[in-house]
This record gives structure tokens, C-alpha cells and sequence, in this order.
């Protein structure tokens, strides 16, 4: 048998996507870190005003935050936001009009949100501190 054959990729049969409860954020009814932008929506989501935080805030954020090199358009924030609302990591109300424009929404973290947070959180300091 030659070594190229051995590591092809197999055709034969479709890709299977992972498994539903680790698409959700849990694995055997354990946290699991979200994707990276979502678990960076989070954080700065948990870092901002009390009162909520608005969409192009997170956007300057990303943007302010890593000197220019990261950014994310506002169709992805906002479609990502719309999923985490339904995995119950954010809620969001309504805020006024500024300048005749719409209303705005403002998003704030769930109990499940901040324990995602606390949970990456810790995970990360581990994982700085661990050693093999």
C-alpha cells in the first residue's frame, strides 16, 4: 500500500457534522468554549456598559482592540448575535432612536452567557498555568 493512499481523503461516504449537544455549546451536559467570535462577542459583551452594549460598540471594539488588525461586518455581528440569542447567551432590548435613525438594540450577557465567560475564563488561566 503507498503512503499516499493511506492519508487520501475518503469519498465513499458524506462528512458527518459534529454531533448536536457540542454544536449547542455542551458536551455530555458540560460547558464547552464556544467558537472563537462568538466567546470574543461575549467578553466584550461582559466588559461593557451595565446598561447594555450596541452593535457598532462591539464592532469598535474588535476593531480598537487589536490595533486595527481584526474586524467583523456588521452582517456577521448581527447574524452571530441573532444565533447566540437563541443558544441563551444574550438578550437584547430596545434602546431610543439617536439622530432619526432606527431604534437601537442593545445586548447584555444571560446567566448562561456570564457562566460561559467565568467557564472560558478559567479554562484559559489553566491552561496558561499547566505544564505536561
Amino acid at each position: 500500500m503507498d503512503i499516499n493512499s493511506m492519508f487520501k481523503q475518503r469519498t465513499d461516504r458524506p462528512a458527518r457534522a459534529a454531533p448536536k449537544a457540542l454544536r449547542e455549546g455542551k458536551k455530555n451536559d458540560q460547558q464547552t468554549i464556544p467558537p472563537q467570535t462568538e466567546l470574543l462577542i461575549l467578553w466584550t459583551i461582559n466588559k461593557s456598559d451595565p446598561k447594555g452594549v450596541y452593535g457598532l460598540d462591539i464592532q469598535r471594539a474588535f476593531r480598537e482592540c487589536s490595533g486595527g488588525n481584526e474586524s467583523i461586518s456588521l452582517g456577521s455581528l448581527y447574524s452571530l448575535l441573532k444565533r447566540m440569542r437563541k443558544k441563551g447567551y444574550v438578550k437584547s432590548c430596545e434602546g431610543d432612536a439617536i439622530g432619526g435613525g432606527a431604534k437601537r438594540q442593545y445586548y447584555f450577557l444571560t446567566e448562561t452567557g456570564e457562566s460561559v465567560v467565568r467557564y472560558a475564563d478559567g479554562f484559559f488561566a489553566r491552561l496558561r498555568n499547566w505544564s505536561s
